[in-house]
Order: C-alpha cells, then structure tokens, then sequence
C-alpha cells in the first residue's frame, strides 16, 4: 500500500510540475485541445501517411508529413522528438508542427518512442536510434533527402536525442550491445533539455523532500519511477562526456556538424546551465562542431512557449520555430 500511495503522489507531483505540456494537468487538456483541432490532418494523406511502423516495438510508429504530389524533388527530413517528462507525450501533440514543416518544403517524421512504465531510458535511446536509421534508409519513399536530416529534441525528448548521439559517438552499450553507426546528421536541434545528471538529481531531492522519502528503499522505489533519473553518470550525455572523455586533446564526432542549443529565460523547469554545461562538454570533446546558441531573453517565453505556440499554429512562433531548425 505503502508503494501504491508513494506512487500515486509522485504521479501527481510531476503532473504538477508546469502548468504547460511538459506535465501539468491543464497541459492535458490542451493536448487533448490541440489533438481534436488538428486531428482532421491526419486523416488528410495527400500530406500525411499515418502510423507507420518504424521497428517492432508496441510504440514504434511514425506518422511522416510530406507531400505526396512532389517525392521526385527530394526535400530535406526533419525528425521531431516530442517531451513530456519521459512519461507520457505523444506525436499526436505536435499535428500541427508536422503540417506546418511539409507545408514549408520539409518532409517531417513525428514518432513515438518507448515511455515510462512500459520503457526505460535505454528503450528510449533504442528507439531514437531506429528511427535515425529508418528515416534515413526509407526517407526517399516520401521524397526525403537522406544527407540532409535534422533531428530536433524537445525538453524530456532533446534530453534523449543528446544521450543517443553521445552514447552512439562513443560506443557505449545500450540494451547489453553497443549501439551501431548512425548516418551522418545534417544538425541536430535542441529546445530546452535536461542535459546533467545535476538537473536531474535536482528533481529526484525535490520530490523526495515533499513527499517524505526517508531510507534507501523508499529512494530506489523513487529513481525507479523516474528511469531518466538512475544514479548513474550513464543517463545524461553531459555526465558521460566527463566521465570517459578525460583532457582537451580530443576530437569526437557527435553525428553532426552543427547543434543547436535553445533555452528561455522564463523556464522555470530547466536552469541555463543545462544547455551551458552540455555545449562545454562539447567544445571540450568536440571542437570543431559547430554551436550555436539561441538565448531567448526578455520576451517572458517559458519552457513550452515556443514549441506549444507553433503547435498551436501561432504564426510567430511557427516562424521562430523554423529560423532555428534553419540556422
């Protein structure tokens, strides 16, 4: 019982966390808003074909944005991973972001990845690896250019596009076998992660102090619920940068010529040191890939300012949506 309600109150707590998409419960019913307004779109498959399975797995489906009229002149791929806290999210929340892509000359592929409880962060790494691999190796069926793939993270989802790249760059294991070559990325973008295990570990203490967790099984019970959140320098891409690459004489190709970090100064979920210790690691490890860092001051954007507006089909912030996948 005592696990049911330990459970119960940490479900409540990070549905608490922002009133916005990353898990607040009114962020829900603008999901659920977002999903009914747009949900005509995907029944349109001049544009959109429409749960498409990139891999064998239960969450392993992709609805590809393209136009179906044009698949001759091969037009450069964007793959967009969602957030929502590594818990819950869908493609479904970002219609209108896929619409909005094919309808500026991009072929967009919005999956689903493994979540918690039915995922681990490893299943999540997993699955972003396979669809690197499946948009590259079947992109040309929708008209997508196979050397020209962004891939664009967003909160909880720029954290495991990170972790993926950092994790192929260097070999590691990854479901017990070492993740295999990915193809070369053209940028990869990231709005507004969780990057450090610092940020992370932040969470964990918070949560453990409001509900009470008071010994070792209690805490174990707590970092199993957050799967993203093991006490392990293995689960953030900046912690694992530290812990095998030692010294400055290094040069280690992260998939990509060009990352592009994002962060407003108004999120209250994610501290700029997130994106700042992550883009150190990498011009310590890696400095000849190109950074760039958009720093979104004084314009009181918050953590799902951007992404939720352009999904929302604000036309501002579609258009600063795009000059950063563009940079």
């Amino acid at each position: 019982m005592k696990k049911f309600s330990l459970l119960l109150i940490i479900t409540i707590f990070l549905m608490s966390l922002t009133p916005s998409s990353a898990g607040g419960i009114s962020g829900m019913f603008k999901d659920l808003f977002s999903w009914a307004k747009n949900s005509g779109t995907i029944q349109k498959s001049e544009i959109v074909a429409h749960d498409i399975q990139y891999g064998p797995n239960s969450k392993n489906w992709v609805d590809v944005y393209y136009n179906k009229q044009d698949t001759k002149n091969l037009k450069p791929i964007v793959i967009f991973i969602h957030g929502g806290a590594w818990f819950k999210g869908d493609k479904y929340n970002f219609i209108e972001v896929g619409a909005f892509l094919e309808r500026n000359n991009y072929v967009a592929f919005l999956p689903n990845y493994a979540l918690y409880p039915n995922g681990n962060i490893e299943d999540m790494v997993d699955d972003i690896h396979r669809i690197i691999r499946w948009a590259w190796y079947y992109g040309y069926i929708y008209g997508g250019d196979k050397n020209r793939i962004s891939l664009v993270g967003y909160s909880a989802g720029a954290h495991v596009v990170a972790l993926t790249m950092v994790k192929t760059a260097l070999r590691l294991y990854n479901q017990n076998e070492s993740l295999g070559v990915l193809p070369k990325l053209e940028k990869i973008v990231l709005f507004s992660g969780p990057y450090s295990l610092t940020i992370a570990n932040k969470y964990v203490n918070l949560f453990g102090k409001i509900i009470g967790v008071d010994n070792d099984q209690e805490k174990s019970l707590l970092q199993k619920v957050f799967p993203a959140l093991f006490n392990t320098d293995d689960v953030t891409p900046t912690n694992i940068l530290r812990k095998y690459i030692r010294g400055t004489n290094v040069n280690i190709d992260l998939g990509a010529p060009k990352i592009v970090f994002y962060w407003s100064d108004n999120d209250q979920l994610i501290p700029e040191e997130s994106a700042n210790e992550l883009m150190n690691e990498i011009r310590r490890v890696s400095p000849y890939t190109d950074i760039q860092y958009v720093c979104d001051r004084g314009n009181q954007h918050t953590h799902d300012t951007l992404l939720i507006g352009a999904r929302d089909g604000i036309q501002k912030y579609q258009k600063m949506l795009l000059d950063i996948i563009r940079l």
